[in-house]
């Protein structure tokens, strides 16, 4: 029998007294059935029965005569597994408290099997994110590196209100803490950072950690969304927030009565979001002179939804996680806490270094050149043109003996050049050693790989156009592009959940890739005109006002009309002409004169790039 302390009733008499309070507050019934069943304290004939009653209070009163009329130890049972699977009753835990339940050494050793729905979709959640983060597929569609192995921190610096430093955050594990928060009536946990330091790898590591319960925090739910998916919907388009969150991540199983769902918004503290990349999806935010959503069983277009969540007008008290480009602001009454990437320390990079050369000849050897070149480290302290320079050097130098890092200053434009070059030797075989030998020409490597650079050139800039960041693979073959392209790397595919209703499949591996291509897309038409490319310095040096999300980007502005570009922000246009600038830049202009002579000469076999 369950003790609840000096001359205790009876569990018997217990669900007798509290009765009404087991009818009233045991919400998941189905936990209930299936233990009893397996315990064999019921049978399927009874289980069946109490499914057949009407309704869930009827079903529950059900249960309590059929226990009573078990006996004692059936009565300690039922209350044993509400006991033991705490998150399925979270509302009866004060009533376990009061009547001070103590298990009974006769049901201690009766197994509890956790089959409430609540709970299942919680363990769902975290192998299906930890299958999904585990690898790091950010910066190459077909390589795959685990997580563990590659993954290095950054420095986070924390900051208040008036944006003065708090110092640095330790480790990512305590993201989520109390500690630097400056407004504890916000919500949201703001992280920002320049292109490329590894502001979606930090979130893809907070959700791993998650997933391993390694991260501290008491949220049994985690939804993670990239912020450009919501610049995909039609303007017409509506759904539910129940959609949202099952249909673009894991759907509940075996969920019949939406107690998932109803778990979430009576207990939204249980919950984390993840944003990523709030920056790509500006313009879109400004179309939309609509009010915020408060319902949650309202339907809304999922923008609506997405700024109803960041302004805690839904689920209020969910805990959300959100990152942005630098010169992004948001409203600090929405701002729990606020975070600033800063890139690789020395140390960091050093322990970079190490994970990312396994050969130690070569790790010294980057080292020293690194050492040696103080600009070029400086790069490095960027997680992405670090992975660039050091991915190029490893491939490479397997096909060239002579290649070295560049000594002399190097510019982003020289990284991705660098990086282009990569891609376009992949496919080719690994030379023989005599080969390897021989002189290093990039003017030729460009050449041979001219066909689908131009390709993806093309399919860059159309994107540039409307506005968009996802690729059809009919797109893909509009442009050129064969499945063999697909493959060299400048494009990843898009995970199942970030597909809405059109079928866009690709995306380019990083948005400032992208901007590259429109660039040199642009030089390698020789029939553009020349205003076409003044047009993205007019447009870059407009000012454009920063959104402060959440309640007051709802202006008074007309949607945009069809054919005008949508979802570039101005750092976007920016990165377009600082490569327009340096590929038209004196260094480069044996390149490109090289390049637009052999697209002149052999015109038909390129795909036009405007």
């Amino acid at each position: 029998m369950g003790q609840v302390g000096e001359e205790s009733p009876s569990c018997r008499s217990l669900l007798t007294y509290h009765r009404e309070v087991l009818v009233s507050k045991l919400r998941s019934i189905q936990c209930v059935l299936d233990n009893l069943l397996s315990s064999e304290f019921l049978c399927e004939e009874e289980v069946e029965a109490v499914q057949r009653t009407d309704t869930k209070p009827n079903q529950v009163r059900k249960i309590l005569e059929l226990a009573q009329c078990k006996g004692e130890q059936a009565c300690d049972f039922l209350i044993y597994i509400i006991y033991t699977v705490g998150d399925a009753y979270v509302d009866l835990q004060p009533w376990l408290k009061e009547i001070n339940y103590v298990p009974s050494k006769d049901v201690s050793v009766l197994t509890v099997e956790n089959t409430d729905p609540i709970s299942r979709y919680s363990e769902k959640q975290r192998r299906e994110i930890g299958r999904d983060t585990s690898f790091i597929m950010s910066y190459g569609q077909r390589e795959e590196t685990r997580l563990e192995e590659l993954y290095t921190d950054t420095l986070m610096e924390l900051f208040n209100g008036a944006n003065e430093s708090l110092g640095l955050l330790d480790t990512l594990e305590q993201l989520l803490t109390d500690d630097a928060v400056f407004n504890p009536q916000g919500e949201t946990i703001y992280v920002v950072g320049d292109a490329g330091v590894g502001k979606s790898i930090l979130l893809q590591k907070l959700q791993n950690l998650w997933s391993k319960k390694e991260l501290v925090t008491d949220a049994i739910f985690l939804f993670k969304f990239r912020c450009r998916m919501f610049s995909t919907f039609k303007d017409s388009e509506q759904i539910s927030l129940r959609d949202l969150l099952f249909k673009y991540n894991c759907f509940p199983d075996l969920d019949p009565d939406n107690e998932v769902f109803d778990y979430i918004v009576r207990f939204p503290h249980k919950v984390l979001f993840t944003f990523d990349g709030y920056d790509e999806i500006q313009d879109d935010l400004e179309r939309y002179n609509v009010p915020e959503v408060s319902s949650p069983d309202e339907k809304a277009h999922p923008l609506q939804l997405l700024t109803s969540l960041l302004s805690g007008k839904l689920l209020q008290g969910s805990q959300k996680v959100l990152t942005a480009r630098t010169g992004i602001e948001m409203q600090q009454k929405v701002v729990k806490k606020k975070v600033i990437l800063r890139g690789f320390s020395p140390s960091h990079l050093k322990t970079y270094i190490r994970l990312h050369f396994k050969d130690q000849s070569q790790r010294e050897r980057v080292e020293i050149q690194l050492d040696a070149s103080p600009h070029l480290c400086g790069l490095c302290s960027t997680p992405l043109f670090c992975w660039i320079v050091f991915k190029s050097f490893t491939h490479l130098h397997t096909m060239h003996d002579s290649f070295e890092l560049p000594e002399s200053c190097i510019t982003l434009t020289d990284i991705f050049l660098l990086l282009c070059e990569m891609y376009l030797t992949r496919s080719a075989p690994p030379p023989l050693s005599i080969q390897r030998r021989n002189a290093r020409c990039t003017a030729e490597t460009f050449k041979s790989g001219l066909k689908p650079l131009a390709g993806f050139a093309k399919l860059a800039l159309q994107g540039f156009d409307k506005g968009t960041f996802y690729f059809s693979q009919d797109e893909l073959r509009a442009c050129g592009l064969t499945e063999e392209d697909e493959a060299l790397g400048f494009l990843r595919s898009v995970s199942e959940y970030e597909n809405t209703e059109n079928p866009a499949t690709f995306e380019f591996l990083h948005l400032t890739l992208q901007s590259f291509l429109v660039a040199f897309g642009l030089i390698l038409d020789e029939d553009m005109p020349l205003d076409t490319i003044l047009k993205f310095f007019a447009e870059c040096s407009r000012k454009k006002k920063s959104s402060c999300l959440p309640c007051d980007f709802f202006h008074n502005l007309s949607p945009k009309p069809s054919g005008t570009r949508g979802s570039q922000t101005n750092e976007h246009l920016q990165f377009t002409n600082l490569f327009l600038c340096g590929l038209l830049s004196k260094p480069k202009t044996s390149l490109m004169e090289q390049l637009v002579i052999f697209v002149i000469c052999f015109c038909e076999s390129f795909p036009m790039v405007r």
